[in-house]
């Protein structure tokens, strides 16, 4: 009699599906709503309208966005803010973090080296991989409040799933999980940048009295490709077709191909702020940067200008670009969002918010803005 009642709730849609992969390790699957996905409005209309809120640190993934969620991540439909899974490993040392892998993967990390590979869609957790611990396992673990800095995980476009941990490097192909190449590395402080990009892995690190440097390794096997000690950046962005961006001193956009740091192009946008590289909007084929007295478009194959866009009332604050080559975002002013055609510069369409905005990030044709301190809102 009770398995004709679970068949029962299942087909009412109120049950819950519990997949345990290991003791203490579930991921939970929510029933859709009645009468499935719902499409919110607005999103194939030239206006900004805003879809959805959700927490903060969260990325997109269709209709779902995904979130941190106690001791492990969650996927939240936007259409309701119902969840549609629950990642959990409850018995689990400290959870690190997770990275987008691709527009349907994630994976998870946790402190005693787990790695998950989850497909978002459909919540199911596609491999597992246990790494060894790194050779400064210890001394991390003595930084009460610094401990999450000694681990960074990034994805390489040659699938590789880069996690540095305890001054180790481990490459993982992300079809299974198995690690490709491991580096231990030493510096003059416990902490190393790593990113995974391209068809390289960057490692960059910087000494008191020292240049920040870097070194290009290849993402296959971790072959050194090339170093640089002068010009390299904490923080590179991955322009696809081979290309890599940094901003130098003075505000200087430097473009380098990746397989041997060659420098094909600069330019030097005028009053650019900062050189944060993750500002920058990537597309395609554009590289759109935010100024004080306008926003530039350059072409990422040799770094000529592709257009302009000025707005009154310059100069203005600059902050991050959010693009997909088709339409860009920008701020206006510290409460008006813009949006541009991203292939003339054109305006599509303003709108202002009652608090102070910051864009954050795109995906497809969705982007993320913070509105004050307590909103995170997803809009088209």
């Amino acid at each position: 009699m009770w398995w004709f009642r679970v068949k029962v709730v299942a087909l009412i849609g109120a049950a819950l599906l519990t997949i345990g992969a290991r003791p203490g390790e579930t991921v939970s699957l929510m029933a859709a709503p009645p009468g499935g996905p719902r499409q919110p409005p607005g999103r194939e209309t030239p206006a900004i309208d805003v879809l959805a809120e959700v927490s903060y640190g969260t990325d997109l993934f269709g209709d779902v966005a995904v979130e941190r969620r106690g001791s492990g991540v969650a996927a939240v439909r936007l259409a309701d803010g119902t969840d549609a899974w629950v990642y959990e490993r409850i018995w689990a040392d400290d959870f690190v973090d997770w990275v987008r892998v691709d527009g349907r993967h994630l994976a998870a990390v946790w402190r005693d080296g787990r790695v998950t590979l989850i497909d978002v869609p459909t919540g199911r957790m596609v491999w597992h991989a246990d790494l060894p611990p790194g050779p400064a396992e210890k001394l991390s673990r003595s930084y009460d409040e610094e401990w999450p800095a000694m681990w960074e995980v990034s994805v390489a476009a040659t699938g590789s799933l880069v996690v540095q941990h305890d001054r180790r490097v481990d490459v993982l192909d992300v079809r299974t999980g198995a690690i490709r190449w491991t580096r231990p590395f030493t510096s003059c402080r416990p902490v190393d940048g790593v990113q995974g990009m391209g068809g390289i892995v960057l490692l960059t690190h910087g000494c008191e009295g020292d240049t920040v440097n870097g070194v290009a390794l290849d993402a296959d096997d971790g072959t050194q490709l090339w170093t640089d000690a002068d010009t390299m950046t904490f923080i590179t962005r991955d322009l696809g077709h081979g290309r890599l961006v940094t901003i130098g001193d003075g505000g200087e956009l430097v473009v380098r191909r990746a397989v041997d740091g060659t420098v094909l192009w600069r330019a030097r946008p005028k009053g650019l702020p900062s050189n944060d590289a993750t500002l920058l909007g990537v597309s395609d084929d554009l590289l759109t940067v935010d100024t004080p007295q306008e926003v530039v478009a350059y072409r990422t194959a040799d770094g000529g200008v592709a257009w302009r866009r000025s707005f009154g009332g310059a100069p203005r604050e600059p902050g991050r670009v959010l693009t997909n080559g088709r339409i860009t975002y920008v701020r206006e002013t510290d409460r008006t969002l813009v949006k541009l055609d991203g292939r003339t510069g054109e305006v599509i369409d303003r709108r202002r918010f009652a608090e102070e905005i910051e864009p954050l990030a795109m995906r497809d044709d969705l982007a993320m803005v913070d509105v004050g301190v307590k909103h995170h809102l997803v809009v088209a």
